[in-house]
């Protein structure tokens, strides 16, 4: 009852309204991380350039240009860890480093000195070319005495000798659609073997066919022919003297080098190419495929890692 007689105060409290401010999204998050990732690529950016020497940067450069590997660059020396020491590889001469800084010291006079009587790459590549010149002399001759001019071509380009052999009106090199050579051209490559063999350059074996098409493409196609006339070539040349670690890649290229690409079903379009590479071209091979599991070019993430 005494709740009920007591007066109460009611107090009631009117806020105003106000407008609000136009919303804010989160367009500053983006620039900030924009901002963030640029720096973090400029702080990369000078780490390397402070983490790798002057040759290394210039390696780097050339990769990143996307230079040829048929451009005929000579290899820089350049390290590679092993188990207990350091191999230099200058050259292509390996010389083992140890840790020890004496030892070390020693070998890297082993090195200049070994270097400093060792030929320069310029007369190491003017003698492969004074070599690949004699051998295209040679092979004219054989040509000549078979009277194949009409199935030979020869052309002396900046990664070696491209030697093409063909077909034409009046002579087929392999049977119709298959790999099997003819006689007359089976004797022309064995007269070739002997010839190659005069010189260490590394040879690619390459097979073309025309545009002719099989009906299965699944079962059989060009890329298969092509493929099994390269190896045959092979065969021939090796069996009659050529030695099998002279010759670098055997390939097929089905028809997608035509050599008369207006007539896709020209004669010359049938063709064995035997490549005869260069010192400097076979080396810039093994930059990117590596010499029996070994990389002549190390990844840059290796090297940074290391410094």
């Amino acid at each position: 009852m005494r709740s009920r007689n007591k007066e109460h105060t009611t107090i009631i409290k009117r806020s105003s309204r106000k407008g609000h401010e136009a919303f804010h999204g989160g367009a500053w998050k983006v620039a900030f991380a924009d901002f963030t990732l640029a720096m973090m690529a400029l702080f990369m950016v000078l780490w390397i350039m402070g983490a790798v020497t002057e040759e290394e940067r210039k390696e780097i450069v050339s990769n990143l240009n996307g230079d040829s590997i048929f451009e005929g660059n000579s290899l820089s020396p350049i390290t590679q860890e092993e188990a207990g020491g350091r191999v230099a590889v200058v050259n292509g001469i390996k010389t083992r480093e140890d840790k020890t800084p004496t030892e070390t010291k020693d070998g890297q006079n082993a090195v200049l000195q070994q270097v400093k009587h060792s030929p320069s790459l310029e007369d190491v590549n003017a003698r492969s070319n004074r070599e690949i010149e004699d051998l295209a002399r040679i092979i004219m001759k054989i040509t000549s005495t078979y009277d194949a001019q009409s199935n030979l071509q020869l052309e002396i380009v900046p990664q070696g000798l491209r030697i093409l052999i063909t077909d034409d009106q009046k002579r087929e090199m392999f049977q119709r659609s298959s790999a099997i050579l003819t006689p007359f051209f089976k004797r022309l490559l064995g007269e070739f073997a002997p010839a190659l063999s005069t010189i260490d350059n590394k040879i690619i074996i390459t097979g073309h066919t025309d545009a002719t098409h099989f009906r299965d493409q699944d079962l059989y196609n060009n890329w298969n022919l092509s493929g099994e006339r390269a190896m045959q070539a092979r065969r021939v040349l090796t069996k009659n003297g050529l030695d099998p670690n002279q010759i670098l890649q055997v390939s097929g290229m089905a028809d997608q080098m035509l050599l008369d690409p207006q007539h896709p079903l020209s004669s010359a379009n049938r063709r064995i190419e035997i490549m005869v590479l260069t010192h400097s071209a076979s080396e810039s091979l093994y930059q990117f495929f590596g010499q029996h599991g070994e990389k002549v070019l190390k990844p840059l993430a290796d090297k940074l890692s290391k410094n």
